[in-house]
């Protein structure tokens, strides 16, 4: 358990409390959403595997075509789950970091409403056969104006809150919140006015790369960063080892995250400085990964005879999404050389490296405040430790089966694609046996989330546990192994 309420003051507690009732509604509506979202995402992302796999399966129905069904499930993967996940933790921490009470709780529900929406218009057009073919993109360009108002919305509120924040330094969670805040609109408006139906296709790829690299760098990466330097200190109940070097990770994302995304297209299309800048960016943008990884472990590292992150749910997936954040990093770097890259970029590798980042970094991480979170705005704690545990292990066999095999089928794939005397089909068919795995792993990720989502539900109606001590994942620290 945090323990920060054990060395806070009687006016601290009130405090808190007040600041936690007044985000309540808002925060368990976009984390309710979310999963509801996720869940659709993983079947989905079971189902485009399982078509993939056999391609004859559904020959008759064009809406259970791989064609349609790997993009809804990354639009409702990565608008419908792990966006409105992110906007719960944003305004959860900004209120607590600032403490300051939310004053239009209502005004950002109605947004929420306007977002879900949004996302259900675009899985609904890109599955009716209106999509554009670009990742993370592909719904049609008039859908955007309703993400990009309605996110508007939902963040504006965040900017009078931290103006009047009390008087000190800015905490490096703020940094990472406010520049997530502002980073987006700039990424979604640039990215859909350059990838459309009218123009260069050749910049449309471009752009469609760039984009998806800086929502991953400029989004994802800092809200799940934001979280997790507050939580670790909270609950490792020591303050995090090295505030310079925290910023030094917060600089190196935001001077050098913005040069990434080209480096996808390493030999292609491109004056040949575009892709080499940006892969350049991302094997300098180690020095962030490095920085962070050093600061989370020498944090969490004490002399305690148990760690910690055994029986605490928070800082076990906090921890998990911190080591694949630096699994991530490393992974981009070697691929943005073009000894390998040449090999890669169009092959299973791409798409498993994309998934290590919305779920195994960022949705690691979310899960870990979920479980922080959602106890302090409802007053009442987690029904089941076992099913805690389960949604870990279960989350960490599927992500990690998704990335290996799409990792080294990618590879299987790519060597024989790069066999000049031998027939594409047999490149299919070499990486059609990886499939397999990734299919299993979004069936293993979807059993999980489904228990994630039902005790969600139990809590959001005040069915929790009426006790004194948090859920762990053990019953008690010297229990755990």
């Amino acid at each position: 358990m945090s323990l920060d309420l054990n060395q806070a003051t009687p006016e601290d507690i009130r405090e808190r409390a007040a600041i936690d009732r007044s985000v309540r509604w808002p925060v368990l509506f976009f984390f309710t959403s979310a999963a509801a979202w996720l869940f659709v995402a993983t079947l989905l992302g079971f189902f485009s595997g399982l078509k993939l796999r056999v391609p004859g399966l559904w020959d008759g129905c064009p809406f259970m075509s791989y064609g349609r069904l790997f993009p809804v499930h990354m639009i409702a993967l990565v608008y419908g789950w792990a966006m409105q996940a992110g906007l719960g933790v944003m305004i959860w921490l900004m209120a607590r970091l600032t403490r300051n009470e939310l004053r239009n709780s209502t005004t950002i529900i109605v947004s929420g409403h306007l977002w879900n929406l949004g996302v259900a218009l675009a899985v609904i057009a890109v599955w009716s056969g209106f999509g554009r073919s670009m990742p993370w993109l592909d719904f049609p360009a008039w859908i955007a104006p309703v993400l990009f108002i309605s996110y508007l919305m939902i963040t504006l509120w965040l900017v009078p809150m931290y103006r009047a924040r009390r008087a000190g330094e800015v905490y490096i969670s703020e940094m990472f919140l406010i520049g997530a805040a502002v980073w987006f609109p700039w990424i979604f408006a640039t990215g859909n006015l350059l990838v459309g139906d009218k123009g260069s296709a050749v910049m449309s790829a471009g752009a469609n790369g760039w984009y998806i690299a800086n929502l991953i760098f400029f989004w994802f990466i800092p809200i799940g960063l934001a979280s997790a330097y507050y939580l670790i200190p909270k609950i490792a109940g020591r303050p995090i080892y090295s505030y310079p070097l925290a910023k030094v990770g917060f600089w190196s994302l935001a001077l050098l995250a913005g040069w990434t995304g080209f480096n996808r297209y390493l030999g292609g299309p491109f004056p040949a400085w575009i892709p080499a800048i940006s892969g350049a960016a991302t094997i300098f943008l180690l020095v962030a990964v490095l920085a962070t990884a050093i600061n989370f472990w020498k944090t969490v590292k004490g002399d305690e005879k148990v760690n910690l992150w055994e029986y605490s749910p928070t800082l076990r997936f906090t921890m998990f999404g911190a080591l694949m954040f630096v699994v991530y990093g490393v992974l981009g770097a070697v691929s943005s050389f073009f000894t390998f890259s040449k090999v890669l970029q169009f092959s299973h590798f791409v798409i498993g490296l994309d998934t290590l980042a919305v779920y195994g970094v960022f949705s690691m991480m979310i899960f870990g405040a979920i479980y922080y979170i959602v106890p302090r705005v409802t007053g009442c704690e987690w029904p089941s430790g076992d099913l805690i545990r389960k949604h870990f292990w279960f989350s960490t066999y599927g992500i990690g089966t998704v990335v290996l095999t799409m990792l080294v089928g990618g590879f299987a794939q790519a060597g024989q694609m790069n066999q000049w005397d031998s027939s594409f089909i047999l490149s299919v068919e070499v990486a059609n046996g990886w499939v397999v795995g990734r299919t299993v792993a979004w069936a293993l990720i979807a059993v999980s989330n489904l228990g994630f989502f039902y005790q969600l539900a139990l809590m959001f109606i005040g069915r929790g546990r009426r006790t004194e001590g948090p859920t762990l994942i053990h019953p008690q620290p010297e229990s755990a192994h």
